[in-house]
């Protein structure tokens, strides 16, 4: 294993009903609170009437910014940084997906960034000019969807207005929330589809970090927990398809997203995620979902490396997660995605083969290296990113 450093400081409050407590955690960091969630936000009626009583109770006072969207854009960060300042608020809180929590972060970062919001993005890996924040409003983040992981991560991915490219801030120093709400009967209500995304979206990240892991180390136990959580996220998204109010399944989901991004399937084994980029040229390009866009590229990735010499992991992963072979892996998740509703081919987004140079070229210019590459193992060409395209068609 490589030499690494591990911090995550997030106190991760976990269970059935513990959004409660919401007002015992907020008061530990602030007295004047902002509640950022969707624009579109009626579901969440009665969740948001319960923090408001939890807060109160505690000291708290509180307003709502409803201004997030699916990719959420730099212009509705600003929005909410100015709120923050208009109010004097000294504490946010992030109810909703990662889209939410995301943008919460950005806002936290703004309200005490001296450059335009985009600068704190990386949008491009070639000639790197982002200026990270070095400061953020504390934040609590509560999850109503099993996905990004976004609640115990220092990431924060938006879409700049100006370029219209997709990416992210990553800043340990400031970005980690105070505490995670984790509370798995807030997702009991969400639509089959969503569901099935953030199952996918959680597989994507730890798939990510299985292939593109050291080529070069024995790394048996990163691999097996990996595999594990792949594995208990399909038996966990098949329990609450067939019963969306089984907390017990929805809590794996949930946790599983966590552990799936906050660093713990990585550490000792940097993983680049290639498929993420792909992905975000696609969420950022059509406003296609998350989930989604992922689904399209781990089948296109699997595809392309069927017939590869380099597809050592590959193989593994399909005999390891899947039980059969790469060629009948991609297939069966495929199949799966395509029962569950999500689109399995970028055509369905509106993509067309005359968009594959272009969508290419994005990720040239906001993903690859200053070797020409996009990052992963093995590092891939453009021309292998536009074949993957090609094949997601």
């Amino acid at each position: 294993m490589e030499n690494f450093e591990y911090y995550n400081p997030v106190k991760v409050v976990f269970g059935e009903g513990v959004l409660n407590q919401v007002g015992t955690y907020a008061a530990a960091y602030g007295k004047k609170a902002m509640l950022v969630t969707y624009t579109e936000c009626d579901f969440f009626a009665e969740t948001i009437e319960a923090i408001y009583e939890s807060l109160e109770k505690a000291g708290v006072s509180c307003i709502v910014f409803k201004g997030v969207t699916a990719n959420p854009r730099t212009s509705q960060a600003k929005r909410g940084v100015e709120l923050c300042k208009e109010n004097d608020i000294d504490l946010l809180i992030g109810l909703g997906g990662g889209s939410v929590i995301d943008c919460t972060k950005v806002i936290a970062a703004g309200v005490f960034y001296e450059h335009d919001i985009a600068k704190m993005l990386m949008l491009s890996h070639s000639d790197v000019t982002a200026i990270p924040p070095t400061k953020a409003l504390p934040y609590i983040a509560i999850p109503t969807l099993a996905g990004t992981g976004s609640e115990m991560n220092p990431i924060g991915v938006v879409t700049d207005d100006a370029s219209g490219q997709k990416s992210y801030v990553w800043e340990p120093g400031c970005l980690y929330a105070k505490a995670a709400i984790m509370d798995p009967t807030l997702t009991t209500g969400l639509p089959p589809y969503q569901t099935a995304c953030g199952g996918i979206d959680i597989v994507a990240h730890v798939m990510e970090a299985y292939i593109n892991g050291d080529p070069d180390t024995n790394l048996t136990l990163h691999n097996r927990m990996q595999e594990g959580v792949m594995r208990a996220t399909f038996e966990a998204l098949e329990q609450v398809w067939e019963n969306p109010g089984d907390v017990q399944a929805r809590g794996v989901m949930m946790w599983a997203a966590t552990v799936a991004l906050n660093g713990w399937m990585t550490s000792g084994t940097f993983g680049f995620t290639p498929m993420h980029q792909m992905g975000h040229v696609l969420s950022a390009r059509y406003n296609a979902t998350h989930g989604a866009t992922l689904t399209c590229m781990m089948i296109s990735w699997m595809k392309y490396f069927e017939t590869r010499s380099d597809n050592q992991k590959y193989v593994m992963l399909a005999e390891n997660v899947f039980g059969c072979s790469l060629h009948e892996a991609w297939q069966k998740l495929e199949k799966l995605a395509i029962a569950k509703g999500v689109q399995t081919r970028i055509s369905e987004f509106g993509a067309t083969e005359a968009d594959l140079d272009s969508l290419t070229d994005e990720v040239v210019s906001v993903s690859f290296g200053p070797d020409g590459l996009l990052n992963g193992h093995p590092k891939m060409s453009r021309e292998d990113i536009y074949q993957c395209y090609k094949l997601a068609l």
